[in-house]
């Protein structure tokens, strides 16, 4: 009996603060309703996140410093042998520039067609009667999410999302590490609507 009441009087001490906060966020459990258009500055943003994401994850960082290193390796002994030959041959001196010349200038011209490669790759990425673009409407309550646009409609418990973040612009919850659905914050509605949109997306994170 004695360990029965002391079960009572713990319990009398720890429920009253967790509605203390409820009661302090001020967050409201009704269903929130609002619908949007992505763009593809939207898919631009969320890419970037999601590389910075997929770089903390893999430990890509020191990996990519070690290869680069080596990579280098080759690099140093081909200028340095170059700089020899420019001492040793002062009579080539004017070849050799024209070929250090050419080397540089076809580095930069396979950087920059790299470059555009991306550019053109990204333009096609989306198109303008694809779901990614077309308006899309949410609705969000304790237990999950629905979404829908004019082809598809699909439903998320919080739980399947393992990671939220957002940027200034746009929240992203994470299905996988490089998957998320993108949800604008200004389409949400009220500060306090987003501030619930917020505490239930965060359900499914470790």
């Amino acid at each position: 009996m004695r360990g029965k009441d002391d079960n009572e009087k713990k319990l009398d001490v720890v429920l009253p603060r967790v509605y203390a906060v409820h009661y302090t966020l001020g967050l409201s459990t009704n269903p929130v309703r609002f619908s949007f258009r992505l763009s593809k500055q939207d898919l631009a943003a969320f890419q970037k996140l999601a590389n910075r994401r997929l770089t903390v994850i893999a430990k890509a960082n020191p990996k990519l410093l070690v290869a680069n290193l080596i990579a280098w390796i080759p690099l140093g002994i081909a200028i340095a042998a170059y700089a020899a030959m420019y001492r040793k041959y002062p009579d080539l001196t004017h070849d050799l520039s024209i070929v250090l010349a050419a080397v540089v200038l076809g580095a930069v011209l396979l950087v920059l067609s790299m470059i555009y490669k991306q550019h053109i790759y990204r333009g096609a990425v989306l198109s303008e009667d694809g779901w990614f673009l077309t308006e899309q409407t949410i609705d969000a309550d304790s237990e999950g999410l629905k979404i829908e646009n004019p082809t598809s409609r699909s439903s998320y418990k919080w739980t399947s999302f393992v990671h939220s973040a957002e940027d200034s612009s746009n929240l992203y919850l994470f299905l996988d590490n490089a998957q998320a659905l993108i949800i604008p914050k200004s389409a949400i509605g009220s500060p306090e609507q987003l501030a619930q949109f917020r505490s239930w997306s965060r359900v499914g994170e470790p």
